[in-house]
């Protein structure tokens, strides 16, 4: 863990983005940090939105504003209000959203002009590979499908770097021969930095958490206030 320690002594430098999850924020030095691309992976309702508004929520905190790339129309803004009254804050968050209903994969890719052109200091996307999957269903198309996403992540982790902010998406697993695989992970894992898995087993929420060469695993629970840390795991 010698590049997390020393990575924590520059926290004054970067700031970190809380991911509203204790045992997550500690594994990270203290949140999302500037400069990389973070993944949130899982399948259908285990709070990979849920995670998103949180972390847009603990962005506007620290005074940031925020782009919110919707590619499945599953923004709910009654979601976020309700998450603000759970917390107590009394300014507006919404103000500070700015939300981009993506429908196609060109729209997805000429998005990249407007990030560029944007002073926005939290970047997500919700969710990454929907829209690509959806346009190139068939065989004889990925590789048309795999050139433009590869080429459309390495401008998305450009912008991470060069404009020094945070990225963070979402994916969807998918099923293939009987094994469960994150969506496009080939792709995906060229260009995200942090990987964050969440899974639902019977009623219990698990998670793992992936940076660079270390990992670490935490249980959390879903209710009105967002995503929490599993008591017992704390």
């Amino acid at each position: 863990m010698k590049f997390l320690k020393f990575f924590h002594r520059f926290q004054i430098i970067i700031q970190m983005i809380s991911t509203g999850l204790q045992k997550l924020d500690e594994f990270l030095s203290g949140g999302i940090p500037n400069g990389v691309i973070t993944d949130i992976y899982g399948g259908s309702g285990t709070g990979k939105t849920q995670l998103l508004f949180q972390i847009c929520i603990n962005a506007i905190k620290n005074g940031g504003n925020v782009l919110y790339q919707d590619t499945t129309g599953s923004f709910r803004p009654e979601r976020i209000l309700e998450i603000q009254k759970q917390q107590n804050l009394t300014f507006d968050i919404l103000e500070k959203i700015t939300v981009s209903r993506i429908t196609n994969t060109s729209e997805q890719i000429k998005s990249i002009d407007i990030m560029n052109a944007s002073n926005f200091s939290l970047i997500v996307i919700d969710n990454i590979t929907d829209l690509f999957s959806y346009e190139y269903p068939k065989e004889d198309t990925t590789f048309e499908k795999n050139s433009l996403f590869i080429k459309y992540l390495h401008n998305l982790s450009l912008i991470a770097i060069n404009k020094k902010i945070p990225i963070v998406i979402t994916n969807m697993i998918r099923n293939i021969e009987g094994t469960e695989m994150e969506n496009m992970r080939t792709a995906i894992d060229l260009f995200t930095h942090i990987k964050i898995k969440l899974t639902k087993i019977s009623s219990k929420f698990h998670g793992e958490i992936r940076w660079l060469l270390h990992q670490t695993h935490f249980s959390y629970k879903i209710d009105t206030a967002g995503l929490s840390d599993y008591t017992e795991d704390i």
